[in-house]
């Protein structure tokens, strides 16, 4: 493709010491393997195009092999089926690059092959599926910029459903980008629009928002000589080549911000293994945690975090009646927690990579690990008094945890407090903190596995 405003052209660089554009294939394995040693954790292969180097597949089953996690950034265009079976054993992670799914824009912006065909509608929706259908953790890239900073793209995340959703303030770098970025540069204000105008999709995916300033140097990167390089400056930066100096020494002669590279949420659970659940359900007495912890967990290992609460909350606010009001009444009416139920797990249901707070998951929840978290009602009610919830007091709790018992008993004859029905059950008085619990939690399914 010929996006006008890429950011990694690297003219430079094959004008200078790179005629090819390219290290052999020989030295590129190399790199791969010294980044492993000083103890990168995943590697993303980008470009340009990956899928255009025809040892790309060698380069990520080095990586694989020396415990890396692994990715590659590509415009989708070259992703055959036959690609994507005989990768899917060393390569974790398929990021796809689209900025629109308007033929014109992609056009407008050099978003098209030779500059001139851009990829269709119906082939993203497409390649998207078939991504999944292999097993790849599917994201989506998005370079915002002046000729898409006012397009809705949620039909299309509603329906790829990725696990990650970044979205890339279009970048200008000097000496990459100079000729034609200025058609393309937004304001910050413009940026936030965009982002803006999809946080209704924080519940389909994780979105990841980075600025211009978010981006500059709080990347580790190595260009096509297989240098590290950063852009903290607004340009290249480039440390001697990897393979002369040795990587512990060449990435001291390049400066990056770790600060940022947190704050952008650059670390985030990239390495669950394949067989991993897809869904985990949390379930509890009143108080003991499920909301906190199960937000933590879900943040941990970039899933969705999904509350029968909140949806029980709205009912009961929209009927003008407490929490405690709204339960009586289920227990008089057993048709209103089945019409809750079923409009909540059908939507579990269709959708993976969710932790789902709600005591019924594991009768409802299709496939899922099922969790249930013990706490005592002395607990609770120190925990209520400290959250100072409103209608909610500790008062509450022995009534609510009879209601929920009897509730559940008398719409579907089940007791949800028998820990017969769960994976794991966590006594949570022995731990100081939600994150310790969700920490918790991770081990014990991988112990599991």
């Amino acid at each position: 493709m010929r996006c006008k405003f890429c950011f990694a052209t690297f003219q430079d660089v094959k004008q200078s010491i790179l005629p090819k554009g390219h290290l052999s294939k020989k030295d590129a394995i190399e790199v791969v393997i010294q980044l492993a040693e000083i103890g990168f954790e995943k590697i993303t292969f980008a470009g340009g195009e990956p899928v255009l180097c025809p040892w790309l597949p060698e380069l990520i089953k080095t990586a694989k092999d020396t415990g890396l996690t692994t990715m590659i950034v590509t415009n989708g265009s070259k992703l055959t089926d036959e690609f994507l079976e005989e990768n899917k054993k060393y390569l974790d992670w398929i990021a796809i690059s689209v900025d629109s799914l308007k033929p014109n824009t992609n056009f407008e912006t050099g978003r098209a092959i030779i500059g001139k065909v851009p990829l269709t509608r119906s082939y993203y929706y497409d390649l998207a599926d078939r991504i999944k259908k292999f097993g790849y953790g599917l994201k989506i890239n998005t370079v915002v910029n002046s000729k898409n900073f006012n397009e809705k793209m949620s039909d299309f995340i509603s329906y790829a459903k990725p696990k990650r959703w970044k979205l890339f303030q279009v970048l200008p770098i000097k000496g990459q980008n100079d000729f034609k970025i200025d058609d393309f540069k937004i304001s910050d204000d413009q940026f936030q629009n965009f982002i803006s105008n999809h946080n209704d999709l924080k519940r389909i995916t994780t979105i990841v928002p980075e600025s211009n300033n978010q981006m500059k140097g709080s990347y580790a990167m190595v260009d096509p000589a297989g240098r590290f390089f950063d852009n903290t400056k607004g340009k290249h930066n480039y440390s001697r080549p990897i393979l002369e100096i040795g990587s512990r020494l060449a990435i001291q002669q390049v400066n990056y911000d770790f600060t940022k590279f947190i704050s952008r949420g650059g670390i985030y659970n990239w390495s669950l293994p394949k067989n991993f659940p897809k869904k985990i359900t949390l379930s509890g007495k009143v108080a003991s945690g499920k909301s906190s912890v199960g937000k933590l967990l879900a943040e941990k290992l970039n899933y969705q975090f999904y509350s029968i609460g909140n949806k029980t909350r709205e009912y009961a606010k929209n009927k003008g009646l407490t929490i405690v009001e709204f339960q009586k009444e289920c227990l008089k009416d057993s048709n209103i927690d089945k019409l809750i139920d079923t409009q909540f797990t059908d939507e579990c249901n269709q959708q993976e990579n969710l932790v789902v707070d709600y005591r019924l998951g594991f009768n409802f929840i299709k496939n899922a690990f099922h969790i249930y978290l013990n706490i005592t009602n002395d607990q609770a009610n120190k925990r209520l008094l400290a959250a100072n919830r409103a209608n909610e007091s500790h008062f509450t709790i022995k009534e609510r945890n009879e209601t929920f018992k009897n509730q559940f008993q008398n719409a579907y004859q089940l007791d949800y407090t028998n820990t017969k029905h769960y994976n794991l059950t966590i006594e949570v008085s022995k731990f100081k903190t939600p994150e310790e619990i969700a920490d918790f939690i991770i081990n014990q399914i991988n112990k599991k596995l």
